[in-house]
């Protein structure tokens, strides 16, 4: 599996110190310590690094989005209204437009230069970005940003399918950029390159991989973008022969866990008390339990107090997952037909605070920690560790693709080799084996996991509903399920019974705080305009709002 080393110095060269207003710029630019150009080879660290970061973040198990996916929830203290509730705050986007500022820099640097390999790379990362805002705010500055330097200060919100069709664009020239027969001549540092160490080809690898994620985000909307010149159907069909082919191909990074920039959230250089708060949600524990998927014991613990229907006095046993994981466990004598008695306990979407604390105690009338009831499942210790092995950021997967082209198969309107049922079976397995998970090993068999009808690809009474369940999973604490929910409706997820608008999930980021200067009004307003309003926005409330549809969900009939 290839991935992202974070480098220990992370570069502050891409953003400018202030400069003193004595200076000339003439000798500024002629003075060694202050360049004002920056080498592509240090800037592509940075962006690198960075990018994964604020991608993976979006997914993590402490976000609003992994609550809506409902991988994780957030109940059993006094701070999980934005959780449980759905009650979003406004998100910024400035972190984005401060990296796409650092990879315009690349891609100047790249054409001055005549490097065609920088400029495929400044490509590739402009179009995951950009696809990375629209895809959570809806119409958004594209063509008019980033133009500071030529006092453009108020960019106009482009509409989302022009965005989304100058994304394809963009991942097309990179591809055939770094398709040249002489691409091998033109060098990027490995140990600046920290995605693929200056290897052309596992890049053009991860462009066309992004084609196909960004054509199946369109499938609802082919009719529209044939209008605006983009035939979906082709660009999925010519990309999908230079996608990713194996788990080495990931476009992963490492957490170092040296430092505090370097280390993953949960582990204490950046958490002084472990994230107990953050629980497995039943949702995802239930499924993983009811097809015996073991996963599960890679992402939770079991419980420390189970309650059992078979003891007669308070017992401690030791339980050992497959893994060779050892936890010791108190099994709780209990005839009350309520408890959840299994092993691993997620707690279920939406509760409130209250019923969160109480959940799963049963008579037992004493008074625990409010994150720790030993009655719930917690997140595994990993997720609590500086660095492991298997967390890391995901920018991209081979298991992603694989579900794309089953997703594409089974539509039948693609062109793509292999069933459905065999590109579903190789993300499953691509999946697996990305969490140390293999056929044959620690006594697991892929073969009598298969073989229950509620993971058979045949036994599906909706095809598309059990392809996205199990991308769901694969994709664990991960952004992209919930781009896929928006469009498809699955999986099946349902609201909790405090969610603050009704009995749905959200559908959107807010735009950040509108600057009230009038320029800046009337382009935010513009894109507020051209936003949705779904019944689950109240009345009198902007459509600045989590539940209005954007562009790529109007008349879609999706996910609601």
């Amino acid at each position: 599996m290839k991935t992202i080393k974070i480098s220990a110095f992370i570069l502050a060269l891409t953003i400018l110190l202030p400069l003193s207003s004595c200076l000339d710029l003439d000798e500024l630019n002629e003075d060694p310590n202050n360049p004002i150009e920056v080498s592509s080879n240090y800037i592509l660290t940075y962006v690198l690094t960075n990018t994964a970061q604020a991608y993976k973040s979006l997914g993590e198990y402490n976000s609003n989005v992994s609550g809506t996916m409902q991988y994780i929830q957030v109940g059993t203290n006094f701070s999980a209204d934005n959780m449980n509730y759905y009650d979003w705050s406004r998100a910024s986007w400035s972190g984005y437009y401060d990296l796409l500022r650092n990879i315009e820099i690349i891609n100047k640097n790249a054409k001055e230069d005549g490097h065609p390999f920088f400029e495929a790379i400044s490509l590739t990362l402009r179009a995951f970005l950009f696809g990375t805002i629209t895809d959570l705010f809806g119409d958004s500055p594209y063509s008019e940003s980033l133009q500071a330097d030529n006092d453009l200060f108020f960019p106009k919100y482009d509409e989302q399918q022009y965005i989304y069709k100058g994304i394809l664009e963009d991942l097309k020239n990179a591809d055939e950029l770094l398709s040249r027969s002489d691409i091998g001549n033109y060098k990027v540092l490995s140990s600046s390159d920290v995605l693929y160490g200056g290897n052309a080809a596992k890049w053009r690898k991860f462009a066309n991989s992004l084609r196909l994620r960004y054509c199946m985000r369109l499938i609802n909307k082919e009719s529209e973008m044939s209008g605006i010149g983009v035939n979906i159907i082709t660009e999925f069909n010519e990309a999908v022969a230079n996608s990713f082919t194996s788990n080495s191909d990931d476009a992963n990074v490492d957490y170092l866990g040296t430092t505090a920039a370097n280390s993953a959230p949960g582990g204490l250089l950046n958490s002084s008390n472990p994230p107990y708060n953050s629980k497995p949600c039943a949702t995802i524990v239930d499924t993983l339990q009811s097809i015996n998927d073991p996963r599960l014991y890679r992402w939770v613990m079991p419980v420390q107090h189970k309650w059992d229907y078979t003891v007669s006095k308070v017992t401690t046993k030791t339980v050992v997952n497959m893994f060779g994981d050892s936890y010791s466990v108190q099994y709780w004598p209990t005839l009350n037909p309520k408890v959840d008695t299994s092993l691993y306990v997620g707690l279920p979407m939406g509760l409130a605070v209250q019923d969160a604390m109480n959940y799963n105690k049963g008579d037992d009338a004493a008074t625990y920690n409010s994150e720790q009831s030993p009655y719930i499942s917690y997140m595994h210790g990993r997720y609590r560790k500086n660095s492991d092995t298997y967390i890391q950021m995901d920018l991209m997967m081979y298991s992603e693709v694989e579900f794309l082209l089953a997703e594409a198969a089974e539509r039948g309107i693609f062109i793509v080799s292999g069933t459905a049922e065999t590109h579903y079976k190789s993300g499953i397995l691509a999946s697996m084996n990305r969490w140390g998970i293999s056929d044959g090993s620690n006594g697991f068999s892929f073969n009598s996991y298969y073989a229950d009808s509620k993971v058979n690809y045949s036994s599906a009474s909706t095809k598309l509903e059990r392809i996205m369940e199990q991308k769901w999973i694969a994709l664990w604490l991960n952004v992209e399920p919930w781009f896929d929910w928006r469009r498809t409706g699955y999986p099946n997820l349902k609201a909790g019974p405090v969610a603050e608008y009704g009995s749905a999930l959200p559908l959107r980021f807010m735009y950040p705080e509108p600057n009230q200067d009038e320029k800046y009004l009337v382009n935010y307003n513009t894109a507020v305009d051209r936003l949705e309003s779904t019944i689950f926005v109240p009345n009198g409330q902007s459509k600045d709002h989590t539940y209005s549809k954007m562009w790529i969900l109007q008349g879609t009939g999706k996910p609601y």
